[in-house]
């Protein structure tokens, strides 16, 4: 019976399987941002393939979090705020901003000038009543 022999291309396998570390995820996510950032809209297809890139990198770095971490909620909480660093704080805000639904946003800021506007007449008019 022949037995295989070792070799070293084993080890470059098993590295490539195993993924970017977390410091490269990282760093390939901040790198298609910033050309997706830098990119003209009229350029749609390259804004398409950089979309589609940073996408994949923000999986990439929150699987690495994961391996780094573990499976569990540890993992998970690890990835997305590994995730969420590489993101600016304005970036941050747009993102959140479009996850609340518009009407919700128009109701809650006519509520709000609304009642701005009541209390302003209150006040004008307790203030002219004691004037």
């Amino acid at each position: 019976m022949q037995t295989l022999a070792s070799h070293g291309h084993d080890d470059d396998v098993a590295e490539l399987l195993r993924g970017p570390s977390p410091a490269e995820a990282r760093d390939s996510l901040v790198y298609w941002r910033g050309r997706l950032d830098a990119l003209p809209r009229r350029r749609r297809k390259a804004r398409r393939e950089a979309q589609a890139m940073v996408l994949a990198w923000e999986a990439r770095v929150r699987s690495a979090e994961v391996e780094r971490w573990g499976g569990g909620m540890l993992g998970r909480a690890a990835g997305t705020v590994a995730v969420l660093r590489t993101v600016r704080p304005g970036a941050l805000a747009r993102r959140a901003i479009g996850l609340v639904p518009r009407p919700l946003v128009v109701g809650v800021l006519t509520v709000v000038l609304g009642t701005m506007l009541v209390i302003g007449a209150v006040v004008g008019a307790i203030l002219s009543a004691l004037l």
